[in-house]
């Protein structure tokens, strides 16, 4: 074993979205036996950079599902954008439908400056579609997006498309089963952008040769290192290409099932510290 890469959501951290310490101490016992260690998410670099260094991590950075690669050191070794004109036309779709968005690049989130209402009013018309949601949960939920490290509220969108920034992903969130097969149905068939799905109520646009999969690629190609000694551990569809092609796959006990058919292992969940059981039991 050379190399673990985790994702983070639903897999390394708990359902809360904190860490857990656990599964930190168990990358530190990886490094310190001369192992990489990698962190592979839908977050923007800038927003896992900052989780990182409260835990005292100092991993490889797979970010916004595979559009940013940075190595430990804070190098960015890969970056691949949307094309603006498809972005546009994509904030512009949601936004017509009421559906809460972000625009991402590498180092921020942009979200409407009324992201509150837009939520708050989205959880309202989906009360008949809403699974498990109560007012308590949804103040968390929109709270998580709220506080994000790297948010930044913006009035006018065309402003921010004027910047010369690399646009790494689009998300676009629903608590309604209708607007979200919807939107997942007109965006899987997208021409120039890919979908692809890392939790329940949401969707997310990248350029079609992005992927975590594809960044990990980029990665091993960087540390000299095989796939075959590469451990990694996920829980969704945007995980699924990464799993794939590793040696030694972990799914966690709260993935997708269509994961778990993939993975060459399956652990505990990532409330009972999945990650770091299985690097335990792997490593010893």
């Amino acid at each position: 074993m050379k190399l673990i890469v985790s994702d983070l959501d639903g897999t390394f951290l708990d359902s809360n979205h904190e860490v857990i310490e656990e599964n930190v101490a168990a990358l530190k016992a990886a490094q310190s036996k001369g192992m990489e260690i990698a962190i592979a998410t839908g977050r923007n670099y800038g927003n896992v950079l900052a989780l990182c260094q409260r835990a005292g991590l100092k991993p490889h950075v797979i970010s916004n599902n595979g559009a940013f690669v940075y190595n430990k050191n804070g190098n960015q070794i890969k970056a691949i954008g949307l094309d603006k004109d498809h972005v546009r036309e994509a904030l512009d779709w949601l936004s017509y439908r009421k559906y809460f968005y972000t625009l991402c690049t590498d180092h921020f989130v942009y979200m409407p400056a009324n992201a509150h209402t837009i939520l708050t009013r989205d959880y309202e018309n989906a009360i008949n579609h809403v699974r498990k949601m109560t007012p308590e949960k949804l103040k968390e939920g929109i709270d998580v997006f709220l506080t994000l490290d790297s948010a930044v509220f913006v009035n006018n969108f065309n402003e921010v498309l004027e910047q010369d920034f690399v646009f790494g992903n689009i998300s676009a969130i629903t608590l309604d089963d209708d607007k979200l097969r919807h939107g997942r149905e007109y965006f899987s068939n997208y021409t120039g952008m890919s979908m692809t799905i890392a939790g329940k109520d949401i969707f997310e646009m990248i350029h079609p040769s992005a992927s975590k999969g594809n960044a990990l690629e980029t990665l091993i190609a960087h540390l000299d290192i095989s796939l075959d000694h590469v451990m990694a551990f996920g829980d969704n569809y945007n995980d699924i290409s990464m799993l794939q092609r590793v040696g030694f796959s972990v799914a966690v006990e709260n993935a997708e099932d269509d994961v778990k058919k993939i993975c060459k292992y399956v652990s505990l969940s990532n409330d009972d510290k999945g990650v770091a059981y299985m690097i335990h039991k792997l490593l010893g």
